[in-house]
This record gives C-alpha cells, sequence and structure tokens, in this order.
C-alpha cells in the first residue's frame, strides 16, 4: 500500500492542475480567437465576404490542436 501524502501536498497537487488547466485552456483560446478577428480585419480591408476569416479560424483550430497534442503529451513524458 502506498504512504498516505503529507497535509500540504494535495494543496499543491490542486494548484498545479489548475495552473496546467487554465494554461491549457488559454493556449487554445488565443489561437482561435486571434485567427477569427485577424481572418474579419483582413477580409474588411481587401473586401472579401469571409476568405481570410474561415481560412484563419481553421488555422487557430489547427494551432490550437497542435498546442493541445505539445502540453498533454510533450511535456508529460520530460
Amino acid at each position: 500500500m502506498s504512504e498516505p501524502e503529507p497535509p500540504g501536498k494535495k494543496g499543491i497537487k490542486f494548484w498545479r492542475l489548475v495552473a496546467k488547466m487554465s494554461s491549457l485552456g488559454w493556449s487554445m483560446v488565443i489561437p482561435i480567437v486571434g485567427g477569427a478577428l485577424l481572418g474579419n480585419y483582413l477580409d474588411k480591408v481587401t473586401g472579401q465576404e469571409f476568405i481570410w476569416t474561415v481560412g484563419l479560424l481553421f488555422g487557430g483550430v489547427a494551432m490550437s490542436l497542435y498546442n493541445l497534442y505539445h502540453i498533454l503529451f510533450k511535456e508529460t513524458i520530460e
């Protein structure tokens, strides 16, 4: 059987998990929203309807998935 954890150890693990999840959330939200906003701006500047918005939105989703993979699988191995 495993030994019981010291009293302060559970709190530290909880806050590390909170920090990792918030980092994960921001690393997914910023590229998606940033891509959509930049695409909307470029559509207005170039006179297009929604080509840039859709393209950069999908680019932001792809970048978010890459960030998700990197944070969850690459950092946990090291």
